[in-house]
């Protein structure tokens, strides 16, 4: 294809469907060599798109290919700065990311900051969204595995809707440069088509086991 694919639209589709479960934060990424590689997250952060090992619970859940649950039932320390969000944070769901009756190719995390219970409902809606995008996981492994670092943070900006100039101010580099970032996340990601990056619309409603 002649032009990047909507990146955008795909994330924007993927937090409506993630606003039926209660976060403050998720993390969409892939498996690579014992790691997450995140795709996209719900906010503009360098350290979302950090690679990261993978957790205990997030290991049994790529295992036993089911969302697994954390619900701290301990006090919390306001003291801690809640850097490593997966330790400090109250409830965490992981939801493997795959095909049904396949190995997870990604893993879904969605992070509550304050008290919260995660229902059966949640943890549905969860498994029910990881199969659904199973394809999109999939179809941008390969393509994002060959970007630099600098065009990972680029194809992070766009997917939350900046354009290049914006992309520069963001960066702090200059346009021309912000540019040529574009251009080979364009390049880079020419075999992804639009299509790729759907998921079927009846995973925005409440799903059950």
């Amino acid at each position: 294809m002649g032009q990047l694919p909507d990146l955008h639209q795909a994330r924007r589709r993927l937090g409506l469907a993630l606003s039926t479960i209660c976060h403050d934060r998720w993390v969409l990424g892939y498996l690579r060599g014992g790691c997450v590689q995140p795709i996209a997250a719900s906010e503009i952060s360098r350290q979302l798109l950090e690679r990261r090992p993978l957790m205990p619970l997030s290991r049994r859940a790529l295992y036993e290919r089911k969302p697994m649950v954390v619900n701290s039932v301990l006090e919390r320390d306001d003291s801690r700065t809640g850097d490593d969000w997966e330790l400090d944070w109250r409830a965490i769901l992981y939801a493997p990311v795959g095909e049904l009756g396949k190995r997870p190719a990604g893993l879904l995390v969605l992070g509550c900051r304050s008290d919260h219970w995660y229902s059966e409902r949640d943890v549905a809606h969860a498994y029910t969204l990881g199969l659904s995008l199973a394809p999109m996981v999939t179809a941008l492994r390969g393509p994002l595995s060959r970007l630099s670092e600098s065009e990972t943070m680029a194809a992070h900006l766009l997917s939350h809707g900046f354009s290049p100039a914006e992309v520069a101010r963001a960066m702090a580099i200059p346009e021309p440069r912000a540019r040529v970032l574009v251009e080979g996340v364009m390049r880079k990601l020419r075999s992804v088509t639009d299509d790729d990056l759907r998921f079927p619309a009846i995973q925005l409603k409440r799903m059950t086991w």
